[in-house]
């Protein structure tokens, strides 16, 4: 069964399915179901709850900038009260496909470099408010409570609390005044799809504008990435897409490093939050990996070393 909205919606517009699977939901609480059609079609019904109401109208605000420079799913239906029906980019998104064909992933990397390059020329829409520092600080300190407090069950000392709050201070200053550019927010495999030789954007009612590495960062290390990602790809990925948007390369990697550093910790956090309350055991293996890869990014910054003695102290043993 489906919800008596998006079942209405369904009949007026002659998508009625004749099979109906629910399909995992995100971190809001929208709802998803693939809706198997006659003549082995498929469309996806899409229900807002109320609150959620705002991320609908961003959806379609943010879909309506985009469709016309990048993939994105068709809009079919949208009755205006939570309900939508909307193209089926199918099963297999690009995480899936990264492993399932190893010899692919440097195409796929291209691909999806190169529709970042695109959104990048794109004029901020202002859907949503720009990064700040103020945004990136929380995260960063989000990702203490999370890692120390709740995973580890271990809160940091008032000197260690210092030490790790001073980083945070130094690094969301640092990141936020790098060169800006549009982002999609959450550019990772699990909301890309290889279409033929192009790649499908879902989730994208985030976009805002912020550091020019963002996205990029988000792409090359993240969960569907951290079992097979080697430094080595990572690079020559970095200077295909610096030396096409015609950037620095080396000034370009200095400010992924950092970028990166702020979403690696950014990232601890929310898995770590997510096995302590014990909705995402599946985190759990990915969680070493990414301390390590903060652990590896930490520079030699008074900041950083300051860090670096409460990560060694409290974090080496974990990853």
């Amino acid at each position: 069964m489906i919800p008596p909205g998006l079942a209405k919606l369904a009949r007026r517009t002659r998508h009625e399915p004749v099979s109906i699977e629910a399909l995992p939901g995100d971190v809001g609480r929208r709802r998803y179901f693939r809706l198997a059609l006659a003549g082995d079609r498929a469309v996806l019904g899409v229900v807002y709850p109320p609150e959620e109401m705002d991320s609908c109208r961003r959806w379609v605000a943010a879909r309506g900038v985009l469709r016309e420079r990048l993939r994105v799913p068709l809009l079919i239906a949208d009755d205006q009260e939570g309900n939508q029906i909307v193209e089926d980019l199918g099963r297999v998104d690009l995480a899936a496909r990264f492993l399932e064909r190893p010899h692919e992933r440097r195409v796929w990397l291209e691909r999806t470099t190169a529709a970042i390059r695109a959104l990048a020329e794109i004029p901020d829409p202002r859907i949503n408010p720009p990064f700040d520092a103020a945004f990136f600080r929380r995260e960063l300190d989000l990702a203490r409570e999370a890692v120390f407090d709740l995973y580890l069950e271990a809160p940091l000392s008032r000197e260690e609390r210092e030490a790790h709050d001073f980083w945070a201070d130094a690094l969301a200053r640092e990141v936020v005044a790098h060169p800006q550019v549009l982002c999609h927010r959450d550019y990772h495999g699990n909301n890309l799809f290889p279409l033929g030789d192009t790649v499908g954007w879902i989730d994208f009612q985030d976009l805002r504008t912020g550091p020019d590495s963002y996205d990029i960062a988000s792409l090359l290390w993240e969960r569907t990435t951290l079992d097979w990602m080697t430094v080595e790809t990572a690079r020559d990925a970095l200077e295909s897409f610096a030396g096409t948007r015609r950037l620095e390369p080396r000034a370009f990697r200095e400010r992924f490093d950092r970028v990166l550093l702020q979403r690696a910790w950014k990232v601890c956090g929310t898995f770590a939050r997510a096995v302590a309350q014990g909705r995402g055991e599946a985190y759990r293996r990915y969680l070493p990996g990414e301390i390590a890869l903060v652990g590896r990014l930490l520079k030699d910054s008074e900041p950083d070393r300051r860090f670096r003695k409460v990560f060694d102290a409290r974090l080496a043993a974990v990853c």
